[in-house]
């Protein structure tokens, strides 16, 4: 079944956002790429108003772009974008990680114990796909034990559009012995007690990611 088919959905519009979310985040439409209504209505087999209010939705998550005239856009990177991203991961994520610590420490450790024996199993299969939804539940991880919705919500602004990056960069230099390794290592700090170290990897782990960034910057589309 195509990833972007809608199982009956709560709403019409929603169900539509998420499908194109969906197929935005596995690299099934390129950055800045156009998102016409009437591709999309056959994509989906619903009508034009779910989707151009989905596609609503999603330019609100900053997922997609709309110019007057010319319809809804995947995103874009502008070069001053990639360091801004970067910064805001790393806030948010170190803030995340210290709240789960302190709150639920050996459930964090237990979820991403499991997370990373998943993701060695995927790498040794070479399940890309599949690797790429593991990294994101990795991270994820985080702020579903940090028990705050709100850094919770304000995480979730960047979310897809990170998690989208990922798919892109995969296809580039990420490496993902590289990735799992620094996965592993955050974990067998966090077992250890060295909250320090974990923290360090994991900031040289968001900070490398902003000089492959920058093969990802584009010219925006207005």
């Amino acid at each position: 079944m195509d990833s972007t088919t809608i199982k009956r959905p709560a709403a019409l519009s929603e169900g539509a956002a998420d499908a194109i979310r969906n197929a935005i985040i596995q690299g099934e439409f390129g950055l800045g790429e156009a998102l016409p209504e009437v591709q999309l209505t056959r994509r989906l087999g619903i009508s034009k108003t779910p989707i151009r209010e989905g596609l609503s939705l999603l330019s609100r998550e900053g997922l997609v772009t709309s110019f007057p005239q010319r319809g809804f856009f995947v995103f874009t990177l502008k070069r001053e974008c990639v360091t801004q991203l970067c910064d805001f991961r790393h806030a948010m994520e170190t803030l995340a990680l210290d709240m789960a610590l302190r709150h639920n420490r050996d459930r964090l450790i237990a979820d991403l114990e499991a997370i990373c024996a998943e993701m060695q199993t995927a790498h040794e299969n070479g399940n890309f796909k599949r690797y790429l939804e593991l990294d994101t539940a990795f991270h994820a991880a985080f702020f579903d034990r940090a028990e705050n919705p709100y850094v919770k919500a304000s995480y979730q602004m960047a979310a897809s559009k990170v998690a989208t990056i990922r798919t892109h960069l995969s296809r580039g230099h990420l490496r993902t012995d590289l990735s799992l390794a620094e996965h592993t290592d955050i974990l067998h700090a966090l077992k250890v007690g060295k909250d320090r170290k974990a923290r360090a990897v994991l900031k040289k782990q968001i900070y490398r990611g902003e000089q492959v960034y920058e093969e990802l910057v584009t010219e925006p589309n207005g």
